[in-house]
């Protein structure tokens, strides 16, 4: 991917449950793995209960 994800005010960067999804046509979407949550929330994400630092 050579340029940088979506959203990057998103609090879902630097989330252990953040999963980048494309498509051939070179669209990136930003995915919630946690699974309580929604696959794809709305962006950006201003807060989340869920956030659990990466790393």
């Amino acid at each position: 991917m050579a340029e940088p994800p979506p959203f990057p005010t998103s609090v879902c960067h630097g989330c252990a449950h953040l999963r980048l999804n494309g498509n051939r046509r070179g669209s990136v979407f930003l995915a919630c793995a946690e699974p309580t949550l929604p696959r794809y929330l709305p962006q950006p994400v201003v807060r989340c209960g869920r956030r659990t630092p990466a790393g």
